[in-house]
């Protein structure tokens, strides 16, 4: 079984969020990679050659995570999901990423290519971006916020 890694950008902080994976899983920051600082497209991209699901506050991400060029063209790639949280004023960072993992099935982090968004109430919004029939068959009540 493939190991489960996860990467918290610097905008998420330290804010405790590694205690919300199991301790099996490998969770890295920015630091890890060596791109503390570094415009977005390089941390993304440094996350997603390392197999990472990424968790992000940064809007910027979602946009060039979901654009990507690599899934382009007949052998477009997908990577392994995104959970995007956005500001609270009500819900720690924690709560809303234990929303998102929810939604997510842990089990299958490395079979597909999930987009989470979490709200600043905590109701998540769900998206497959992995093969087209991985998405076909997600129900579409999902993809509504919960």
């Amino acid at each position: 079984m493939a190991k489960k890694r996860v990467f918290l950008d610097e905008c998420c902080g330290e804010d405790d969020l590694r205690t919300c994976f199991p301790d099996k899983a490998h969770v890295y920051v920015a630091a890890d990679f060596g791109v503390r600082g570094k415009e977005d497209p390089t941390v993304i991209d440094k996350a997603i050659k390392r197999g990472c699901l990424i968790i992000t506050v940064n809007k910027d991400f979602v946009d060039y995570y979901r654009t990507h060029v690599r899934r382009k063209g007949k052998n477009g790639m997908y990577f392994y999901g995104l959970i995007f949280l956005k500001p609270s004023k009500t819900r720690t960072r924690r709560e809303q990423l234990q929303a998102a993992l929810k939604e997510i099935a842990w089990g299958d982090t490395r079979d597909h290519d999930d987009l989470i968004y979490v709200s600043a109430e905590g109701k998540t919004r769900h998206e497959r971006l992995c093969h087209p029939e991985c998405a076909a068959e997600f129900p579409a009540d999902q993809t509504e916020w919960s």
